[in-house]
């Protein structure tokens, strides 16, 4: 047992390693292209009524976002409520922001649902679907932006690749939708066999029904439609940070400095996104016309708008419900009716 388990440590902080050198890296570039001291002038010189007016749209967007989880949970567990989902879904943010690799999210689908009396299995369907329609609709995001924009220095293959991916993406994910209770009875008529392959066809098989659970034209369309209003949330926040520093900034231009700073989240790195963040943010305002004194600032403002009252609400929402991993512990869900 020791010997087996010492691989998937040093694994694990390979991966630390790996995060905290991306982080580090991307600071360094930050750091060559421009002077803390004109990074600290900007900020001196932020309107700050603006940032006031960009939270409250991430707060438009964060309370879409758990209606969204509350729609897609409902469509298979009918006594799941938005009030009950408040808590988890604010707790996982805010883990998500000081924990490494996403671990909020795995909180998330296999910790707070004991607590919530929903499955394991369909906490996870739903939190898959709306990784993957976010990704989607952050490359329409982006490839909308990358054509509106003209003044944008973007090679046209980055370009034709951001619609490609959306398009193509976009057709797959739909197909994988609507054909997921037939791929999902196939794998677990497979999984029923037997065969080493039976328990992770099993996991797969009760994934792929979840996803016929939450893929009902009414669910899916609610689903679509309050994804593209989370996402038009999230860029008002953008758009007002850039309105805060005096960018003649339109929406169009928000979408496109929101869709590329959120996809470098994807890129591994230190808890936070610190870096990657600040790089992708820094790129996108500089190719909407920003000085490397503009970009600089935003970057380091815009991190903070998001990841503070984020970290706050989430941190407040745990305290209050402290039976969300009590109740995962013990096993009990008696604690939290589901109201």
């Amino acid at each position: 047992m020791q010997q087996a388990a010492m691989p998937q440590k040093k694994h694990g902080w390979v991966k630390h390693l790996a995060g905290a050198a991306i982080t580090v890296l991307c600071v360094v570039v930050i750091a060559r292209q421009v002077k803390l001291a004109d990074v600290m002038a900007a900020i001196e010189h932020f309107q700050w009524p603006y940032l006031v007016l960009g939270i409250g749209m991430l707060s438009i967007g964060y309370a879409l976002r758990i209606l969204r989880w509350s729609l897609l949970l409902r469509a298979s567990e009918p006594k799941v409520t938005f009030a009950n989902c408040v808590a988890p879904f604010l707790g996982s943010i805010a883990l998500n922001n000081v924990l490494p690799l996403r671990l909020g999210d795995l909180v998330r689908a296999f910790v707070f649902p004991v607590a919530m009396g929903v499955p394991k299995i369909m906490a996870t369907s739903s939190l898959v679907m709306e990784r993957l329609i976010d990704l989607m609709t952050l490359l329409c995001c982006l490839a909308l932006g990358l054509f509106a924009i003209r003044t944008a220095q973007v090679p046209p293959m980055i370009s034709e690749s951001a619609v490609t991916l959306a398009v193509v993406g976009g057709v797959a994910l739909t197909l994988c939708f609507l054909f997921s209770g037939a791929l999902g009875r196939l794998l677990e008529a497979r999984a029923q066999a037997g065969g080493a392959l039976a328990k992770p066809l099993a996991t797969a098989a009760g994934l792929l029904r979840g996803f016929e659970a939450m893929s009902r034209p009414r669910v899916l369309g609610a689903t679509l439609l309050i994804s593209m209003l989370v996402w038009v949330g999230e860029s008002g926040m953008f758009y007002f940070v850039m309105r805060g520093f005096g960018l003649e900034a339109t929406p169009i231009m928000a979408l496109l400095v929101m869709a590329i700073a959120t996809l470098s989240t994807l890129v591994p790195s230190s808890p936070g996104y610190v870096g990657p963040f600040h790089l992708a943010a820094f790129t996108a305002i500089s190719l909407v016309g920003g000085t490397a004194a503009q970009a600089g600032s935003y970057a380091v403002l815009s991190h903070l708008a998001l990841w503070l009252p984020t970290t706050l609400a989430g941190a407040v929402a745990i305290l209050t419900r402290p039976e969300l991993f009590r109740a995962a512990r013990t096993g009990n869900t008696s604690e939290l009716p589901i109201n």
